[in-house]
């Protein structure tokens, strides 16, 4: 594959994460009590709407994304990897994440451009080894690492992730993320609870604005 550099014009566009609170705790408790009500057969439709939720409420380096998947073909995988769980007694879990993430990203597309292949590149034990030291800098910090675990996981989970063909990468850092986790905090102690709420799209939004795209000369 051709190299492909981030130019400086390219750079100026924000990225940008446009979901709000509101809608994200309706499809939440939507895919809460719809999965449970329905034994799980709803499952793959409201997952759907949660990530087309995510996705187009999402802009990098000034593009928007778009979700083009289904229910219904998330549905076909959603069988095959349960039964795949269950004859494995479970240990099909391991993979489990993976390939939702890797179906998840094969439909995100950018609007409006010429589609390319859209992918996520993980082998299951570079993963492994990933999530050992992920939990690892949390254990042996007692937890106070965590921020750093955190950008860690992000930066490897999004440097292996292509939309279009092309490559995505991050570029937050722990100590700016462990302020917005102490003004969560802070703010959630304020309102007695209330703003943890609005915490999931707040992080949300500090992730997507530290997300880059390596997109390929004009």
């Amino acid at each position: 594959m051709q190299s492909i550099k981030t130019t400086p014009q390219l750079l100026t566009h924000k990225s940008l994460f446009l979901g709000g609170t509101g809608k994200m705790l309706l499809l939440c408790t939507a895919l809460y009590f719809g999965t449970a009500f329905s034994l799980g057969i709803a499952y793959p439709w409201l997952s759907c709407a949660l990530y087309r939720w995510e996705i187009d409420n999402t802009i990098i380096n000034g593009r928007k994304l778009h979700f083009d998947g289904s229910g219904g073909d998330l549905f076909k995988h959603y069988i095959k990897w349960l039964g795949l769980t269950i004859i494995t007694l479970g240990i099909y879990k391991l993979w489990l994440s993976r390939n939702v993430l890797m179906w998840k990203t094969s439909h995100t597309h950018f609007e409006s451009e010429k589609q390319g292949t859209s992918y996520y590149k993980c082998d299951i034990v570079d993963k492994i080894f990933m999530l050992v030291k992920y939990y690892a800098i949390i254990l042996c910090t007692l937890t106070l690492g965590k921020s750093i675990a955190t950008c860690y996981k992000t930066y490897w989970t999004l440097s292996r992730t292509h939309i279009d063909g092309i490559k995505l990468d991050f570029n937050g850092k722990a100590l700016p993320y462990l302020g917005e986790c102490a003004l969560c905090l802070l703010f959630s102690i304020i309102t007695l609870g209330i703003y943890i709420f609005f915490v999931p799209v707040r992080l949300k939004r500090w992730e997507v604005e530290h997300t880059i795209a390596e997109f390929a000369p004009l």
